[in-house]
């Protein structure tokens, strides 16, 4: 079996990273399942909501293929991908696929532990717009491709700003993570 992973902060999840999710699942037969693993505290930035929250947010976006792991939660402090890879694969006894979007690419060097993270998992770069491709595409990556994938520019930061300027998030997010959103007054 197949899996792939999608982590992230998640502050808060959105349609956007839905879409990638449905559209992995559509267009790599080959992946079985796609578990989203929300970060404790990413290495360079923090997260608004508290990690129950945002796990609680990503719980909406589970099915038959879809999971939610806590793993970096309960791991606390910094989150880093070679950690949660190595944990996974041990618990899934599976190869891992790393989903992460074309505009977080040319950042990947930074990551802990870069050369190894391409040893030990194969990275999906999922297109984001406006980000462009680079010509050569770096060994141990692929990127989806097919004409009938839905790509968008929408993110977490652009949420926040219309939840904190009073506007709607109807279609932004999935409506239960809306009533959430409002519920828990996230935000403001």
């Amino acid at each position: 079996m197949k899996v792939a992973v999608f982590g992230g902060r998640f502050d808060p999840p959105h349609i956007g990273h839905y879409w990638v999710i449905r559209q992995v699942l559509d267009f790599r037969r080959d992946i079985e399942k796609v578990i989203l693993v929300p970060s404790y505290q990413h290495q360079w930035k923090d997260a608004v909501a508290m990690g129950e929250e945002r796990l609680e947010m990503l719980s909406t976006f589970t099915s038959e293929h879809i999971e939610v792991s806590d793993i970096e939660l309960q791991r606390r402090g910094v989150s880093y991908s070679i950690d949660t890879i190595k944990a996974l694969k041990e618990k899934e006894h599976s190869d891992i696929t790393w989903i992460l979007g074309s505009d977080i690419l040319s950042e990947f060097d930074r990551w802990e532990k870069a050369q190894e993270l391409v040893k030990e998992a194969t990275f999906l770069i999922f297109p984001r717009d406006p980000y462009h491709l680079p010509e050569k595409i770096p060994q141990g990556f692929e990127v989806l491709s097919d004409h009938r994938l839905i790509t968008s520019n929408l993110s977490s930061t652009v949420i926040k700003r219309r939840r904190k300027q009073g506007m709607s998030l109807k279609g932004f997010v999935l409506p239960e993570v809306e009533e959430y959103i409002l519920e828990h007054e996230l935000y403001k």
